[in-house]
């Protein structure tokens, strides 16, 4: 049965077939090995590797046409250990009620209003434990008998979330940034008649406040 490379796959060996999912699958392997999430190493004998798999996505335009295609690799996190590849998970989203009032405020104050999408979110991460994916021998050029280290954070582990609000959120509060103590996603910038929000949910950002150079 011939498969369409209009249709969102669901394996690889579906996808490595339409030249169209190849190129994104190997635009992500080279966004992955630029930001150097991991590093070519032997499986420790305490250590158990983990899985991971391909996510394939169409995103399209507002007028319905394909804007582009994309392939996530995800690890298998539902395969990890609490307690020996991850301590914490919990990562806190902007609350609905805290988007509505902020976006009331804007309207009210008439606001400059701006969103934010980080690329590639969760790889931004800092991965403080140790822990081993297997190797993708396809489309890398990693050893045979050789796995991956994982360096940074990857999409799918259980706590790639958790450990990316930190890193933001650290980074906010060295720039002079106030945490809402109501919302932790809220951070707000005061002084001198200044006033900018930064509101986190996830890897978008919503901006908002009465200085333009501030929010720049």
């Amino acid at each position: 049965m011939y498969l369409s490379s209009h249709v969102e796959l669901n394996t690889y060996f579906e996808a490595v077939k339409h030249d169209c999912w190849r190129k994104a699958m190997q635009c992500e392997i080279s966004t992955l090995e630029s930001n150097q999430t991991w590093e070519t190493a032997l499986l420790p004998k305490d250590k158990v590797v983990i899985g991971c798999k391909w996510v394939f996505k169409i995103k399209y335009k507002v007028d319905g046409t394909i804007e582009r295609y994309k392939a996530r690799l995800v690890a298998k996190g539902y395969t990890q250990t609490k307690g020996i590849d991850y301590l914490d998970t919990f990562s806190p989203v902007a609350n609905m009620s805290t988007i509505r009032l902020l976006l009331s405020l804007a309207s009210i104050y008439n606001w400059e209003l701006k969103h934010l999408d980080i690329n590639n979110v969760f790889l931004h991460g800092d991965l403080k434990e140790d822990v081993y994916m297997v190797a993708l021998s396809r489309l890398t050029s990693i050893p045979s008998g050789k796995v991956c280290k994982l360096k940074n954070n990857l999409y799918g582990l259980k706590q790639a979330s958790r450990e990316w609000f930190a890193k933001l959120s650290l980074f906010l509060l060295s720039m002079r940034s106030t945490q809402s103590m109501n919302d932790h996603s809220l951070f707000i910038n005061s002084s001198e008649g200044s006033f900018t929000t930064l509101l986190v949910y996830v890897d978008d950002i919503i901006l908002a406040g009465n200085d333009k150079e501030e929010i720049a």
